[in-house]
């Protein structure tokens, strides 16, 4: 039996005879081993950083022995005729066992084997396929190319006549995936390829296929259940075909089915067909199916579609009445209205006094015109909920078994982004030392992970936790750590010395462990574990605290360490040297005289602990190196809006002062590095913000500055990466004052593009709003940010901050930010109708000495014109 070695000294005439004739034996024991060599050579030594081990021709070569011993699922479609030979060397059913996962691939990809080659094959004889699900979808992505110009797809289908009938009409049936999808395939493909649209319509010109048959195909389709995105392709196509009269009314049946569709186009398709049928007097319909599906149709999300719907139930005729009644539950106020409009003229008053609670404000209003002394009294709106206390501190337990740190490093190895377990598991891993017997099997994961490469979907966290596991298990290390932001080389360096400490079998008691949740440590915790003699921490075992991790400990003191009582700061004289000193003056006492460049680090640190926003006037006076923004003075940032920045993003988080000297990154000054980063440095994703939280929990206002500037960048709907919701979810945990960016992050997450984002800042303005944050200061924020951020948002959001029984803060935000907007601005009209819809529910007037002048000049026939009006009028009749 040859071995790989001497496979690739053979000629390419007599590997070929070889491995042709190969055994099931030597496909057995060749597979690994040419799989691992092929890997090395595609693409593994270019990772790792290694030296080329395989030159190309032997890389061809290995190809080629791939292709005749591994099994199918493991290959591709042969690229050429050498490949082809051995792989029907391999027999028939290989052949076709190739050909179904080369379809099974371009089912699920934007990219893979040549599809008309084994279209070709197929033709030829030489492999056998059903037109499955996987075969059709692998049409639909890659049949006549998707980004490089050939034949059009209806001049090929044409061509092949046996595709066209086995395999075309089932794209009507399957609905695709993330990757290939007809609305996907059309949406991303080359602008020369023709699309399957543009297929269809083309098929169509000369008849090639049926027009009734597409048509009834196309309503069969939008009834399966598609998501919109998806079934959109099918609702374009269909509006493409421009239906007749008689086409509609012969499938009025199906339109009536579509009606109930949870997909909001593909009802509002159904509701203009039926609107034509019926205009046209062609309407011919069960009456209760009718009256079902509108039923469903008028409480669609879109307002136009329930508006329509609404009144083609109420030309209908009879029978129709429960669908108008059904309209009084949708949530806007226009179909409401339009609903009680109906049931005015039909003399109906019934349905509108049971709904009269639950219909919008000004809605109710106008109806107890109409209803009288017959309508109840008005519900005031409710009380606003108690007060919110500010978070308390929790205890941290630390972790002192190595059962429990597997488990952690598990966990960590899946998802790195838990700050507290692994800021728990690694100060564990300093204490506990290495266990290879423990953490074998976790390292040989952590390996697998780092092998596959830089794992920059976790922002290369992952790989810090998995070198951190490797350590432990004295595994050997896979590859160097690329270069990392200097806003966490302190955090990667605390890791980096509890590596090595861990290969040098050496223990030690890291004195930054946090002893509370958010990072916090408590300062006579801190003092133990620094003192020497008798009442030193057990745990200390003696040695000198590492630069970094002393650094982290002090910024880590608090919540408050400069109002530390006496018996603490008398018990920090016990403390000896430069940390001594440093943390002494953390804690309230003097500052040092002389002050030793060496020690500046340390010097930092303790100012930034001891008023993390505020200025330090003994180290600003040092001069250069001390007096800078992190150093001996407090960040600062400013956002405002500015077009000439950039127009497409006109929103601006600056740093305020001057930056530090420019300087290699020390990761001892991560303060420093904190404080400023250009508007195109690149910033930490994330997966790191969770644990930059945690560095220095006094002062969250840089990592809200970082997290801002992910959130204006989103607004497009560009994904930020989890970094808004914890940005919040920090604003509503954390003990420390609010830094003056709050607003700004709140606001932000109010006007997110995704509903999560807005969700989150929901809950946070609920918890914070008016005690730990004024209501007229998120206004100014908002103000700030309302020219990058889409009104309608905001109305939404502070929509359900009311419903989450904060109407009074959402009044409070409203009449402080409109009087600030333009009343241009697209949406304006949604936030007035808010302050509206308040005003009412609460029965309370309008006072505001701003906001009135505002409203009584806001004119015109605009949206935002009619609900000032409205406002004004209902509660100001003066």
């Amino acid at each position: 039996m040859a071995t790989l070695t001497e496979l690739l000294t053979l000629d390419d005439g007599v590997l070929l005879d070889r491995v042709c004739a190969f055994t099931a034996d030597e496909r057995a024991a060749l597979h690994r081993p040419v799989q691992r060599a092929w890997e090395r050579y595609a693409w593994r030594d270019a990772i790792d950083g290694r030296e080329d081990r395989y030159t190309p021709e032997e890389g061809r070569r290995l190809e080629l022995i791939l292709m005749a011993a591994a099994p199918a699922d493991g290959l591709s479609w042969p690229r050429d005729d050498q490949q082809m030979r051995i792989a029907r060397a391999r027999g028939g059913r290989f052949v076709d066992a190739l050909a179904r996962h080369a379809m099974r691939t371009m089912a699920t990809a934007d990219f893979g084997p040549d599809f008309d080659a084994i279209r070709a094959a197929e033709r030829d004889g030489l492999v056998t396929l059903d037109a499955d699900d996987d075969y059709v979808l692998a049409m639909v992505g890659h049949f006549g190319g998707r980004y490089t110009v050939g034949a059009r797809r209806a001049d090929r289908l044409r061509a092949d006549p046996d595709l066209l009938a086995r395999a075309f009409w089932r794209i009507f049936e399957i609905e695709g995936n993330r990757q290939v999808s007809l609305a996907n395939v059309d949406k991303y493909s080359g602008r020369s390829v023709q699309t399957w649209h543009g297929t269809v319509l083309d098929l169509l010109s000369d008849a090639t296929i049926d027009r009734a048959r597409v048509l009834d195909a196309t309503v069969a389709a939008l009834g399966l259940g598609f998501p919109q995105y998806r079934a959109g392709w099918y609702s374009r196509l269909h509006a493409a075909l421009a239906p007749s009269a008689d086409e509609l009314a012969a499938r009025q049946a199906g339109y009536v089915t579509l009606l109930r569709s949870p997909v909001g186009p593909t009802a509002a398709l159904a509701v203009d067909a039926l609107t034509a049928v019926q205009k046209a007097g062609r309407l011919d319909h069960d009456g209760a199916a009718l009256a079902d599906g509108l039923g469903a149709a008028v409480l669609a999300p879109a307002k136009s579609t329930a508006t329509k719907a609404l009144a083609l139930a109420a030309r209908a005729g009879d029978g129709q009445s429960s669908v108008i009644v059904a309209a009084l539950g949708h949530p806007h106020p226009d179909v409401q209205a339009a609903a009680v409009q109906q049931l005015r003229l039909r003399g109906e008053p019934g349905p509108v006094l049971s709904a009269l609670p639950a219909l919008a404000p000004a809605v109710a209003a106008e109806a107890r015109g109409w209803l009288g002394a017959d309508a109840p009294p008005t519900v005031t709106a409710p009380v606003a909920p108690p007060e919110v206390a500010a978070p308390a501190l929790e205890a941290v337990a630390p972790i002192t078994d190595p059962t429990e740190l597997a488990e952690a490093f598990a966990i960590l190895l899946a998802d790195p982004t838990d700050a507290e377990l692994l800021e728990r598991a690694l100060c564990a891993a300093a204490r506990l030392g290495p266990d290879p017997g423990e953490y074998a099997g976790l390292a040989r994961r952590a390996a697998c992970l780092l092998r596959d490469g830089p794992a920059y979907e976790w922002d290369l966290l992952l790989d810090v936790v998995a070198g951190l596991v490797l350590a432990a298990a004295h595994a050997k290390p896979v590859r160097q750590l690329p270069p990392l932001p200097p806003q966490v080389q302190l955090l990667a360096g605390r890791v980096a010395a509890v590596e090595s400490a861990l290969r040098a079998g050496r223990r030690f008691a890291p004195c930054a462990e946090p002893t509370h949740a958010g990072g916090w440590i408590a300062p006579d915790v801190l003092i133990r574990r620094l003192t020497t003699g008798a009442t030193a921490d057990p745990l200390s075992m003696g040695a000198e605290p590492d630069p970094l991790d002393l650094v982290a400990a002090l910024l880590r003191l608090g919540p408050d360490p400069a109002g530390a009582s006496a018996a603490v700061r008398d018990a920090a004289a016990a403390v000896p040297g430069a940390a001594g000193t440093a943390l002494r003056y953390a804690l309230g006492g003097p500052p040092p005289e002389p002050l030793s460049r060496s020690d500046r680090p340390l010097w930092i640190a303790a100012a930034r602990a001891r008023a993390p926003r505020g200025d330090d006037a003994p180290l600003i006076g040092r001069g250069p190196g001390f007096d800078a923004p992190g150093a001996g003075r407090a960040p600062a940032w400013q956002v405002s809006f500015d077009p000439e920045w950039s127009s497409y993003r006109p929103i601006r988080v600056g740093a305020l002062g001057p930056p530090a000297a420019p300087e290699p990154p020390d990761p001892a000054l991560p303060t420093v590095a904190l404080a400023y980063a250009g508007p195109f440095d690149r910033l930490p994703g994330g997966p790191w913000h969770p644990w930059l939280a945690s560095m220095w929990p006094g002062n969250i206002e840089p990592l809200l500055a970082m997290a801002l500037r992910f959130q204006l960048a989103s607004l497009d709907g560009t994904v930020d990466g989890g970094v808004s919701a914890h940005a919040l979810h920090l604003l509503d945990r954390t003990v420390a004052e609010l830094p003056p960016l709050s607003p700004y992050v709140v606001a932000a997450g109010l006007g997110g593009a995704g509903l999560s984002d807005r969700t989150a800042a929901v809950d946070t303005a609920a918890a914070l709003l008016p005690h730990r944050m004024d209501p007229a200061v998120l206004a100014d924020a908002m103000a700030t940010l309302a020219p990058a951020v889409p009104l309608h948002r905001w109305a939404d959001a502070l929509g359900d901050l009311s419903l989450a029984g904060h109407g009074a803060q959402v009044r409070a935000v409203l009449t402080a930010l409109l009087p600030s907007l333009d009343r241009t601005g697209r949406g304006l009209h949604t936030l007035v109708e808010l302050l509206r819809d308040e005003h009412l529910r609460a029965g309370a007037p309008v006072t505001d000495p701003a906001l009135r002048p505002w409203l009584l000049a806001t004119t015109g026939k605009s949206k935002t014109a009619a609900a000032a009006r409205s406002l004004l009028s209902h509660l100001n009749p003066g």
